[in-house]
């Protein structure tokens, strides 16, 4: 192997981001880590790409010289190579038409910056698995020079907001050239001008990830600040961000000859798409407005992530409406129609809500779990009017982590000796993963001590750095490090968006006692936390704050730790060393809580509210749960309800289970919970499962049912809007005459359904179920005699006829019925 070959795969491997997955890859760059002086080396391991730029031209030459580096490097090279050969493996879709997915944000790993939280940790989790499960994904997003925000704690608790620029050419993503060499470049019209768009191209092993970019000379400054903050600026640069990544990205996707076969929405925040779509559709098939927008909604998935209100986009009618007045123009759509199509009517204030625009423009929708499904449905069953919340044409599909990702390598290792070394290949068999049980005991415990070993040295690192920075001397940082946390002691995490319903300061509600928890000697208690709260959320930084403000008090200190500027690497340490993952949300407003997701494949066990994914994964053998399953009026009883019972949990089921120990100092009982939490829950919340599901569920039909809208001219897409029109006219026609009950069961009634076509009613009945309707005569014209079936008026008194038609994707997408009662 000649240097100069090492150097090519070298940069290869560094552009590719299949190595933030792969430990055999961190161990070759501990090895290049070496061909650097100590003085500069510096955190170079945290970015893959500065630390192969920092390598001398000698360096490489000492690599190739080097056996031990040379089948390390071709083991890495290989492995790569062949996890990145694009293949799909689900029958009916392809690369040649991906799934196109757009998200505001890309959580892939600390050296790219462009993430919040729970959001963007998921898209990135998103575009590993999909490449793992060979799943056809584009992603689109944003580049943004300046990150979400970083984040420190000074010497009196506060926390400090910094926005360090962020060198593009020192992270894996390269610029999109066009045919001609040059930088390509997309327009997207705004009221101030034309602003352009540049384009960088992130592999993500099979997966590539599109993101946007207008920080450049050729832009004015206006222009050129859109990208720099992600959720950063006011209300007017917050819609410029959105409309650029919808309609930016619609046209790049064009620019590249890349021909989306399913439009993925990851959050309403990229629902602007839908305009430049409606053009090309428009354009292609010579559609009227409301055929078209029913076959761009035909081959779209939305994902809506938060039942928090904050959450949910929304702006000013009139500062869309001069947004979106150039792009309606060339769409042919007028501003108002439009508009019609994102307006919240129920409220006193109409707004502009992206999620209404991406509910309404989009026929495949879910939650992000089974009680988050719950809850959106009953949050926009506006948008359904006839049916019941429960009703809704909302789905859910439960997020999942991409273990991989997140598994220790110490863990790892013991998978591979006692599960099986091919045990990433079966992350969602959950037969395969009983073999947890196989490894010992005191293998288990041993790297468990090791893991917490690790998180207690990266915790006092993190510290030092922070005290020295604020200009404490050695000696006062050694004394004050060297008693923060105890390796011995039970280790509780908390980590996650400093938002105000997730309660980071809930534990502390009973200072006095907390403290008890805290400080016993025969049992004593730890609690890691870490967080950022969005810059502009007051409530938020005020939470964070008092955390700070708890750990420097006496009682808590040493026992309590609050580490700054919350990250992928900080994530890592969290949820691989801690022994209990405490989730504390107010239910119902946490629509999955992924972060706890990642706990149990690292030995460690989840406490938490029953809300989002525990209430999917918990049993009495995979952790613990505290709190009533109810809705409470008053916030401030909640809080005091679950406290009291996060306390009990604790004290009387946690901390016995833990301290509990035989003779060889094993805790038997707390080892046996840990390999029934990692074999029952890695592969039921492993995202390789949930990019299944959606491929499956979700992107395989909406594929399809986008070919059956667009075939023959769009003459799918033309039907459902004309029977749509007629169903619009008909409705205040329908009458119906009685009804009378046979002695078989069957409900008869007469009805004149003006222009409805009966072949197209369905009906329903209070209790959910469905009964067959069956057209026994016609009387006279629009008259018929209707047959609904066998035992309906005994199991339901409301029956309720409604219009479907068999293109429907859902057969309650009208949502129009028409209630009838049995005699």
């Amino acid at each position: 192997m000649q240097a100069a070959q090492v150097a090519r795969d070298l940069d290869e491997l560094t552009r590719n981001l299949w190595w933030s997955w792969s430990n055999d890859a961190v161990d070759l760059f501990e090895r290049l880590s070496r061909e650097i002086p100590p003085a500069r080396r510096g955190n170079l391991l945290r970015a893959p790409r500065q630390l192969f730029d920092s390598l001398k031209p000698r360096a490489f030459g000492v690599l190739a010289s080097d056996p031990a580096y040379r089948k390390l490097h071709a083991r890495v090279l290989k492995a790569m190579r062949q996890a990145s050969r694009k293949t799909s493996r689900v029958r009916g879709l392809s690369w040649k038409h991906p799934a196109a997915y757009f998200s505001m944000e890309f959580g892939l790993h600390e050296s790219l910056p462009i993430y919040s939280g729970g959001l963007g940790i998921l898209a990135g989790d998103h575009a590993k698995a999909a490449s793992d499960e060979g799943v056809p994904v584009v992603g689109v997003g944003m580049l943004y020079r300046k990150g979400y925000f970083r984040q420190e704690l000074d010497g009196a608790g506060k926390m400090k907001v910094l926005y360090p620029a962020l060198d593009f050419e020192k992270t894996p993503a390269c610029p999109v050239t066009n045919r001609s060499g040059r930088e390509l470049r997309i327009p997207v019209e705004l009221p101030d001008g034309t602003c352009l768009v540049r384009v960088w191209r992130l592999v993500v092993g099979q997966v590539e990830i599109y993101l946007l970019d207008t920080d450049f000379p050729e832009n004015s400054r206006r222009h050129r600040t859109i990208t720099h903050r992600l959720y950063g600026g006011d209300r007017e640069n917050r819609i410029r961000q959105e409309i650029v990544l919808g309609i930016g990205g619609v046209r790049l996707l064009k620019a590249l000859g890349i021909e989306p076969g399913v439009w993925h929405l990851n959050e309403g925040h990229v629902a602007f798409l839908a305009l430049e779509r409606l053009h090309d559709v428009r354009m292609s098939l010579k559609l009227s407005v409301s055929a078209a927008l029913e076959a761009i909604a035909g081959d779209t998935v939305f994902t809506t992530h938060t039942p928090v209100p904050e959450g949910n986009e929304e702006f000013d009618v009139a500062l869309v409406r001069e947004y979106v007045a150039p792009f309606c123009a060339a769409a042919g759509i007028s501003p108002d129609e439009f508009l019609d199509l994102g307006v919240d009517h129920t409220r006193d204030d109409p707004m502009f809500s992206m999620t209404v625009l991406a509910l309404q423009l989009s026929r495949f929708r879910n939650g992000v779990s089974k009680l988050h499904g719950e809850v959106a449905r009953r949050m926009w069953s506006f948008l359904w009017p006839g049916f019941r919340d429960e009703e809704a044409p909302v789905d859910s599909v439960t997020n999942g982590v991409h273990m991989t990702a997140w598994v220790a390598p110490q863990i790892e290792e013991l998978l591979n000796r006692h599960v099986g070394s091919n045990w990433t290949r079966h992350l969602a068999d959950e037969a395969y993963w009983r073999g947890v049980r196989r490894i010992p005991d005191k293998e288990l415990w041993r790297v468990k001590r090791e893991l917490k070993v690790e998180l207690v040295d990266f915790v006092r690192r993190v510290e030092d750095r922070r005290l020295a920075r604020l200009g404490h001397s050695q000696a006062a940082r050694t004394k004050v490090v060297s008693n923060l946390l105890d390796p011995n002691a039970l280790t509780i995490g908390w980590a996650r968006r400093f938002a105000l319903y997730k309660r980071a300061a809930l534990f502390f509600k009973d200072a006095k006692r907390a403290a008890r928890i805290l400080n016993s000697t025969k049992r004593p208690v730890q609690i890691v936390f870490a967080g950022k709260p969005h810059p502009e959320d007051p409530d938020g930084k005020k939470v964070f704050e008092q955390v700070a403000r708890l750990a420097r008090r006496r009682e808590f200190r040493g026992k309590v730790v609050l580490l700054e500027n919350y990250d992928t690497e900080v994530c890592r340490y969290l949820v691989r060393g801690v022994d209990v993952w405490l989730n504390n949300p107010r239910r119902p407003l946490e629509a999955s809580g992924t972060s706890g997701q990642k706990v149990p494949i690292n030995g460690g066990l989840n406490l938490s509210i029953l809300d989002g994914w525990w209430c999917e994964g918990y049993t009495p053998q995979t952790g613990w749960t505290f709190g009533k399953t109810k809705d409470y009026d008053k916030p401030e009883l909640q809080d005091a309800e679950d406290v009291a019972a996060l306390y009990r949990a604790i004290e009387r089921e946690v901390l016995p289970l833990y301290y509990t120990r035989n003779k060889s100092g094993l805790p038997k009982k707390w080892i046996s919970m840990l390999k029934g939490s990692m074999a029952a829950l890695t592969p039921q919340f492993s995202s390789n499962r949930m990019v299944r599901e959606y491929a499956e569920r979700f992107y395989l039909p909406a594929f399809e049912n986008g070919k059956r809208l667009r075939a023959r001219g769009g003459a799918l897409a033309k039907e459902l809007v004309e029977w749509q029109e007629s169903v619009a006219t008909s409705l205040s026609l329908v009458h119906l005459r009685g009804g009378l009950v046979r002695s078989n069961g069957t409900l008869v009634i007469e009805a004149f359904l003006g222009g409805l076509d009966p072949k197209h009613l369905r009906c329903w009945g209070e209790n959910g179920d469905e009964y067959p309707v069956k057209i026994a005569r016609e009387l006279t014209s629009g008259l018929y005699v209707i047959e609904i079936g066998r035992g309906a008026s005994k199991k339901s008194r409301l029956l309720r006829l409604f219009p479907s038609h068999p293109g429907l994707v859902h057969p309650h997408e009208l949502g129009v019925t028409i209630d009838l009662v049995a005699d």
